[in-house]
């Protein structure tokens, strides 16, 4: 019995054309900025549309315009992390678990002020199809409490200082009487600590 082969352009067409659908897929990631407090974990999260298995592709994560760019790099089924930007060694990281359902989310461990900017997702698949797509981080440290000192100068005249550590971004610190009106007159004085936290602190003459 003879094969008909009157089929086989149709059937390699066939083939050729499920294969490109099934390489057809979204990068999709949050509508609005993501909100990390300092010293907490964040995730920054994108996700193949449809959930196609990621294991098999690229996924890097960088950050645009900076000098060591590379977060993490997933390739070949592992990560591959050189050169990596120095402050995301042991800090950065993919979902393993969850690439075969699409996630292609980061885990930023230990979240510092340095974080906060842009991030790039980059996929490419094995047919060399990729995709980008752009995730902003904000970032965010609430202070302590205000406290206040009484000082005095040498000629007798008295001042109160308030000071409150530990913000980010930089808040604002007004004096007020008890009616609500803004006694404030100078300045503020900003510091900044080792982990680029904001100490602000003001003086005001009673």
């Amino acid at each position: 019995m003879k094969a008909d082969w009157s089929m086989c352009p149709y059937l390699i067409l066939l083939i050729l054309h499920q294969t490109s659908r099934s390489e057809m897929f979204q990068l999709l990631g949050p509508a609005g900025p993501v909100i990390a407090v300092v010293g907490e974990d964040v995730v920054l999260p994108t996700h193949l549309k449809p959930n196609i298995s990621a294991e098999d592709m690229r996924i890097e994560w960088f950050r645009p315009q900076h000098r060591d760019p590379l977060v993490h790099l997933y390739l070949l089924g592992e990560s591959r992390n050189e050169p990596q930007n120095p402050s995301y060694s042991g800090r950065a990281a993919l979902f393993p678990e969850e690439l075969r359902k699409g996630n292609t989310s980061l885990r930023l461990s230990r979240v510092q002020v340095s974080d906060e900017g842009q991030y790039s997702c980059y996929i490419q698949s094995k047919s060399d199809n990729n995709y980008r797509i752009m995730v902003s981080l904000e970032v965010r440290a609430v202070g302590t409490e205000p406290v206040i000192f009484r000082e005095a100068d040498e000629e007798g005249e008295v001042g109160l200082l308030c000071e409150s550590k530990g913000w980010y971004p930089q808040p604002d610190l007004i004096w007020q009487d008890s009616e609500g009106h803004n006694l404030t007159t100078e300045k503020p004085e900003i510091l900044r600590d080792s982990l680029n936290l904001i100490a602000i602190r003001t003086r005001v003459v009673i």
